[in-house]
Parts: structure tokens; sequence; C-alpha cells
């Protein structure tokens, strides 16, 4: 299994939200600043953690995101999955569509196994977690920058 770059820029959007440490919404240019990402790229990200009330948006001049949930109720699926839509689980690891053998393929099995525990760590994996292993590492968010509260 594979995570977009979408799904990867999600999950440091979400994490400059929780670093930033207010309660007030994050305007989508400043999280796009600090990612150096295009700001239209991360507004469409963020449209769509919204549809999955993940980021509740606020319109106006003071509008921008704040989170909808508690980050330790967000879990790694749940960003993947409302970015790039359900995660597939069984699937041909060769991407072969439509393959004879499909029923009594022993490999099919195995990847399938692997996918299915792989989902589950991604699954006890939440934002709160991975905001915390972000700060043993120079995540772009997480310097302290002039100008801001």
């Amino acid at each position: 299994m594979q995570i977009s770059k979408s799904a990867g820029y999600a999950v440091h959007g979400l994490g400059y939200l929780i670093t930033r440490g207010t309660d007030q919404p994050v305007q989508i240019s400043e999280i796009a600043e600090d990612q150096d990402v295009s700001k239209t790229y991360l507004a469409k990200i963020f449209q769509q953690l919204s549809t999955a009330r993940i980021v509740v948006g606020h319109r106006g001049v003071t509008g921008g995101y704040i989170l909808a949930r508690n980050p330790d109720e967000i879990t790694l699926v749940d960003i993947i999955e409302a970015v790039d839509g359900p995660i597939i689980r069984r699937h041909c690891c060769l991407g072969l569509f439509g393959c004879p053998i499909k029923d009594k393929c022993v490999v099919l099995d195995a990847f399938n196994d692997a996918n299915e525990k792989f989902v589950d760590s991604l699954r006890r994996i939440t934002l709160k977690n991975v905001v915390s292993g972000m700060t043993k590492v120079k995540a772009p968010f997480l310097a302290v920058k002039s100008g801001r509260n």
C-alpha cells in the first residue's frame, strides 16, 4: 500500500493546526506557506478533510480551519480515506485485473494479509501520536517563526 502525496500533506497540515496551539481558525495560506505547498492544492485537501468532518472551515476575513475532533480521536486511516477514498483491502499486488488465477493465488492471500495488518496499524495511530513523533524531528511547522502568536 502506498500513501498519496495529498494524504501526506493532509497529515502535515493537520499537524500544523495542532502545533499552532490556538483555538482560532488557521488560514490555508498560512499552512500552505509553512508547508511550502500551493494554497489551491492545500485548499482542495482541506475541503476533503472538512467533508469527512476532520476539520471545520470558517468563512470570512478571519476564517480558516480548526480540528473538528480531538487529535487522539483522528486516526491515520481517517485522514487517508478522507483524501484518497476507501483503502482497497483485497487487490492484486501485481496490479492485474481479471487475473485468471486470482481465486487460487497464494501471493494474493499473503499480500492481502500483510496489507490488512498494515491498515490495522494505521487505525491504531492517531494524529496526536504522529504530531508527538514529529516533535522529535525538525518538521517545518515546528520551527518558531517571528510574528506569530
